[in-house]
Formats: structure tokens, sequence, C-alpha cells
């Protein structure tokens, strides 16, 4: 009669193994073949053997095994009862653990382990195999995803070489997990080693049966044999696929120079070549390979990227030994259909993460998002050994998963900028500096989550990976400003003479703190704690004489600035400033833009914008364009073959135009050399002709180009006329804002004009005009 063991008997069983496993006390014996280890077939049948032990895994319901005296198969005393816990169960979250020999037996002699298994309910048992042994599991052997229902049935888990499983220890695992979120019953019974007559061969497969091939393999490259498994006929006519460990298998490669193989199925990638690497069980040659072309050693960067040199308190880094990073989920998220490799590696002492075959690769931070709405730019150093000429590109997505923080949460937003030659250089290092303010898709930065890479360079090696703004105190001056001192009135300027008198702190209730500070040895008017500003001019100035305000202004944590333009009243009319700035910006804006201010009776700035931020200003001055321009025009460049010139000195002119026919007009007609270039000026201009010396067909030209010059004309006309007269004018911006404007008219724009018999042009307007390069083209 076999002896029955009870439930406490075996609880307590169970109590002592988890308490010696936890304290490491079992002595390890892997590896130690004893001459007389037993060939015991019985796992359990009513009983277990003496050298039998259970460990219950990690996280499991370690209660979830007992032995039942109540259910069994075909009537036995008694059979294995597993209750699979509820999902979220305190107690654990899953069933599963393993019956262990502790001294290890001799399993030779058979070929498989079979036992009848049933459960409460339909279930999938999500794993049972033999050859965990708590320890190296060196002859793993697991059925995945067996069906079961309340009905008895017999599984066959094949042994794929018993020759090898002369000490095993691990004899029966499992691990099962709730259905629908609910527990259930599992019931297992006669579990043994069998020596199964007509069981088919066991077929070897490596790689899943696939013959794989990688033809872009380099030198260093580790690759692991995958994709392990047995194929075998089922007595009962099922063909059954376990998954087996690599140690079952030997491995060889065709070619060990090019590509070695370890005994754990480890491909190691040596030279440059071709090398096919296979496996045996036992005896026999499994199914699959795998065929490796190695370019080699790997085309990579000698030297270290730049050193980044922002201060670390205005920078966000995700990847820098520079910086201290933040957290990072992924380099590699391995979405669908991406084919990018990720390397860590080092390039002259210094971290560098590359990527191989890319096509796109997401990176992930989104745990927690990154806020990088207080930075200004994205920043990434590039090495590439890949073309770099158009239309290759490297393409850079951020996404921001809004407030919710949750992908596809309703108020994600992204964008995606390319960045191509000439800013992509390949085997150089290149640094790419991208303003946030590019990414016009970002509805926010306070919730970035990810980053994708993607473009047309499959190799690329990045590093310093960050978010940056430029510190609150420019480290350089403003731009030296170049304006004739005849044409400017200063307010706050070292370059000039500024109103004398004017109070640059004036109290209008104002919470910023006004300072003049030395930047580079100039001097600065600094807004701290800045919400509003107002200057009083010393005096009332007419500027009415002058075309621009112009000042320089810096600012990286305003997000609001405006200038105010003030005559008494008062009046007053904003202007609009762009903020953040990426640096000093230099600003002309039109005296027209603070209409309906009194400009030859402004008294006062003011500026506002609020946020307690910091401002620099520098350069406050009106200035106008002289009225001579002090340069030439810009020297056309067209081929002589490509234009009919009516007046330039680059060209043959069309002989006998009248520059000055008499049409009544007012307008006083010269020619001047400006720079040793003839030039026609208008004076006085209400309107003027100009009469070709012939009628020019000009039908096939594309563009009417002139340069013109005005520093005092707020209107002007360009007409082309043909016979009848038919003329149709063509509007030009005045007053030029930074000296010659240089413009190419489509000749569509003059329709119904007859381009075919082109005879006259016409100026209109007011003001000095000065012209040059009069050409068809």
């Amino acid at each position: 009669m076999k002896k029955i063991i009870t439930k406490t008997q075996w609880f307590f069983l169970l109590t002592a193994t988890l308490i010696l496993t936890s304290l490491g006390c079992r002595r390890d014996i892997d590896g130690l073949v004893a001459p007389d280890l037993p060939a015991t077939a019985e796992v359990f049948i009513d009983d277990f053997t003496s050298d039998l032990a259970y460990a219950a895994f990690g996280g499991s319901d370690v209660r979830a095994f007992q032995v039942d005296n109540q259910v069994s198969y075909a009537g036995t005393a008694a059979s294995m009862r597993f209750e699979v816990p509820d999902a979220n169960s305190p107690q654990g979250s899953y069933a599963g653990g393993v019956f262990y020999s502790r001294t290890g037996r001799n399993l030779s002699g058979f070929n498989a382990i079979s036992f009848y298994i049933k459960a409460s309910q339909p279930a999938t048992i999500g794993v049972m195999g033999l050859g965990n042994d708590l320890g190296e599991n060196k002859f793993l052997v697991s059925l995945q995803n067996t069906p079961v229902n309340s009905n008895w049935k017999k599984v066959y888990i094949p042994i794929p070489d018993p020759a090898k499983l002369t000490n095993e220890k691990g004899l029966f695992y499992y691990s099962a997990g709730p259905e629908n979120g609910r527990g259930y019953t599992i019931w297992i019974d006669e579990v043994r080693f069998e020596q199964v007559p007509d069981l088919g061969t066991v077929t070897g497969v490596i790689f899943n049966g696939q013959d794989r091939v990688i033809g872009n393999a380099e030198t260093g490259d580790r690759i692991q044999v995958d994709g392990l498994e047995t194929r075998v006929n089922l007595p009962s006519g099922v063909n059954q696929t376990v998954g087996v460990s690599p140690h079952y298998f030997t491995f060889t490669s065709s070619n060990t120079g090019v590509a070695s193989v370890n005994e754990t199925g480890l491909v190691q990638v040596n030279d440059a070549g071709t090398a096919t690497v296979k496996a045996i069980l036992a005896g026999e040659e499994a199914i699959g390979s795998l065929q490796i072309t190695s370019t080699g050693t790997p085309v990579g960067p000698t030297s270290a990227a730049p050193n980044p040199t922002q201060d670390p308190s205005n920078v966000v880094s995700l990847y820098s030994n520079a910086y201290s990073n933040v957290p990072v989920d992924t380099w590699n998220t391995r979405w669908q259909f991406s084919t990018a490799e990720e390397f860590f590696i080092q390039v002259a002492g210094n971290d560098v993460i590359r990527y191989r075959n890319l096509n796109f690769v997401g990176i992930e931070f989104k745990t927690p998002p990154v806020n990088a709405s207080a930075m200004r730019f994205f920043h990434m150093d590039l090495w590439t050994p890949d073309a770099t000429n158009l239309p290759n590109n490297f393409k850079i997505l951020l996404v921001d998963f809004g407030a919710n923080g949750v992908f596809g949460g309703g108020d994600d937003s992204q964008h995606e900028i390319t960045v191509t030659s000439p800013t992509l250089v390949s085997n150089n290092w290149v640094s790419i500096d991208v303003p946030l303010s590019s990414f016009t898709g970002l509805a926010s930065t306070a919730n970035l989550a990810q980053l994708v890479l993607s473009g047309s360079l499959p190799n690329v090696y990045v590093d310093n990976i960050y978010f940056y703004r430029n510190p609150v105190t420019p480290a350089t001056a403003a731009p030296a400003p170049s304006a004739n001192a005849a044409n400017v009135l200063s307010v706050f300027s070292d370059s000039y003479t500024n109103v004398p008198g004017t109070d640059f702190f004036p109290n209008w209730g104002q919470s910023t703190v006004v300072t003049q500070v030395p930047i580079a040895g100039n001097n600065t008017l600094q807004y701290a704690n800045f919400n509003y500003q107002g200057v009083q001019l010393g005096s009332s100035q007419n500027v009415s004489g002058y075309n621009y305000l112009h000042l320089d202004y810096y600012t990286t944590n305003a997000s609001t600035l405006r200038v105010f333009l003030i005559s008494p009243g008062p009046v007053e009319t904003p202007f609009t400033l762009t903020v953040p700035t990426s640096g000093w910006n230099s600003v002309d804006i039109p005296l027209s833009a603070f209409a309906p201010v009194d400009l030859s009776n402004v008294i006062q700035f003011k500026f506002d914008g609020g946020g307690n931020s910091d401002i620099y200003l520098d350069n406050i001055y009106f200035w106008r364009l002289p009225i001579t321009p002090s340069v030439a025009a810009p020297v056309p460049g067209y081929p002589a073959g490509d234009v009919i010139s009516i007046f330039s000195d680059s060209y043959t002119n069309v002989p006998g135009s009248d520059l000055n026919p008499n049409w009544g007009q007012a307008t006083v007609v010269t020619q001047t050399a400006i720079g040793g270039n003839n030039t026609l000026v208008y004076t006085g201009l209400n309107y003027q002709g100009l009469q070709f010396g012939s009628n020019q067909d000009v039908s096939g030209k594309t563009f009417l180009h002139l340069d013109y010059y005005s520093a005092n004309s707020t209107s002007l006309r360009i007409f082309l006329i043909s016979p009848g007269p038919v003329e149709t004018p063509f509007t030009l911006n005045v007053p030029t804002s930074s000296g010659w404007n240089s413009i190419d008219i489509p000749l569509s724009a003059f329709a119904p004009v007859a381009l075919n018999n082109v005879f006259q042009l016409k100026f209109e307007g007011n003001g000095t005009i000065y012209l040059d390069n009069i050409l068809f083209r």
C-alpha cells in the first residue's frame, strides 16, 4: 500500500523548502555525477519519492499546491491540486513552482515525461516542463499554452536528448495564471518519466526553422541563436513542439575566423567574410540556420563629440556625460517595422549611442515626461559614415503627451523637423541646434515623452542630446550699430550721443528693477523682475524725419514683450517683439507702426509683458536711411545672353532709350556715380516715364528685374506699357529698410500688357528714388 502524504505533512515540507531556499542552504551539487544515481521514473503517483521537494516561484501564491485525496485520475488514491488565484490576489498573481530532486536522477533511459491533467473550467496552462532545477536550468524543456478542460487528458513532454540527463534535478515545473481575471483549479496526476515506444523521432529546430540571413554584420557583433525548439509526433498522431535549452544542441560554424559560436548559441563575429551557423541535436542536423556576412570593423568616429558649454542650470539632458541626465525609459522602443539596432559604446572615453540599420527608432522618457517649457532649443551631436548629399536627410520628431501625460489621451501633439546638407556632413561630428519654436506642431513642451529619429542615414552615432536655453544674462554685448551718426537720434547707446536728461527709471508703480550693467565692456540696460517699465525722454523729440525705431533686446525667460511709443495725451501704440530670444535680437520698427502717435512730439517709451522676467536692452535709437545710398546696387550675375537690359553698367543696354521723356512730370532726372556705378536718380518724384529706343519682345523672358533705393518715399509703383497704351502697375515696398532692394517681378503680373511689344516703363510715387539694373531676364 502506497503511503499518502497528508495536507499537513505537505504544508510542513513546503514551508521548510521555502525557508531553506530563501536562506541559500540547499547544497548545490550541479555537475557532480554520482555513479549510482537512481533512474526513478515516478514524480507523483499517489505519493512522492523521498528525494522530492517543492518550491513556489517568486510572486506566485505559495499555498496554491495541495495534495487532493478526493479528486484523482482513474480512482487512484490522490492527485496534485493547484489553486490558480484571481488576478490581483494579495496572496500572489499566479500559481507556479518546481518539483525537484534533492540528489538528482539519471533520466537517460526515458524519452518523455507524461501525466494526466484536467481543470475546473476550460483554461490554458501557461507553461509546463522539466529541467528547472532552481539553479542553472541547463536542460530546460517547456511546453507552452496547453489547453485543458474538465476532462482528464494525457500529456507527453518529449525529452530532446535523454543521453544528456544523467544527473537531472528539475523533474517538473508549471506556471498558470487566471482566466479573464478569475482563478480556477487544476489537477495533475500520474506524473512519471517513460520510455514511450511509439514516440516519433525528435527533430531539433533553431530560428523557428528559418534560414536566417544577416548581410551587414560587423566585427564585434554578437547574435544569439534563438527560436530553439524540438518537434515530435506523439502516439496520438499529433505533432507537438516544445521549447528547449541551447544545451541540448551542439552548435557549429563553417568559418570560425569570421564567426564563432559557443555552447549556449551565442555567435561572435570576428572578421570580414561569410560563415554559416548550424546546430546538431542527438546526432542529427537541426532545421534552420544562420548565414552571416560581415563587413569587418565598423566605420565610426575616432574622436569624441564636441564638449557642451551650456551651463547645467540651463539644460535638461537626456544623454550626455557633461550633465546629469533625466530618466529615459528606453533608447529603442522596438516599434513594429523598426529595424534599428542600438549599441552603447565609448569613443575616446566618451559615452555614445550608435544606431545601425536605422529606418526609425522610438526613444521614450514618459515616466515621468520631461518638462522642457523653460528651455528654448533642442541639441544633438551626430556623426555618420553615410552619404549626406541631397536628398539624404535626418529627421527629429518630438512628441508631447499633454497635461494628462498619457499617449492617446486626446491632448497629444507632435512635430518633426528635417535636417539636410549642408548641416549634415559625412565622417564628422555635426552639432544640431533647433529652436523649439521650430517644432510648430507642439502645443506644449511641458510633457515631452517621445523622441523619434528617422531619415535616410542607416548608420548614426549620437551624443549630447539635451534641451537648453541661453543664459539669463547675455555673455556677449549687443551688436555694434552701423548707422551713420548723422542719421541717428539716440536714446540709449554707447555708440552715439544720447538725448540728455533721460530718466530710465521713472516711478510708475512698476515692480521692475532697473540697472545699467556692463556686458563685454558695453553699457546695457537691465530690467529684472520685469512687469512694465517706462522711459521718460529728457525732452520732447521730433522724430517725424526718421524712418525707424531700432533696439537690441535679449531675454531667455519672457513670454511677452511689447514696446510703446508715447506722445502727449497720452497717445500710445504698442509693437509686439518676438520672445524669448536665441541671443540678441536686433529689430528696426517702422515708425508708421506706432500711428496715431504724434511723431513730432514723442515724450516717452514704455515696455510691458509681465511674467517677472529678465530683459536686457541696448542701442535704442531712431534712425533714417541717408537720402543718397553709400554703396552701389548689387552687381547682377545673370548671363548676358539671357538679358534684355534697359539701364545697367553690367550689360549692353537697348540703344536710343530716352530716360527722361517730356510727359509733363515734375520729377528731376539725373545720373550719378555711386560706388563707381552709374545710377539713375529721380528727385521730387511725382511720375516719370522711360521710352525704349525700340519696341521690345520680352515674351520669352520671365522677370522684370530692378534695384531701387529710397529713404523718404512712401509710395512707389512701376508700370510696364505696350501700345494702346496698355499699362499695368506693380507696387514696390518703400522706404527701403536696409538699403538697396533687389526685386524680380514676374512679367505675368503686368497682364494684359502685350509682352511681345513693350515700349515704355513708368514710375509713379513720391520722394527721391535711386534705380539701377533695370532689365528683363
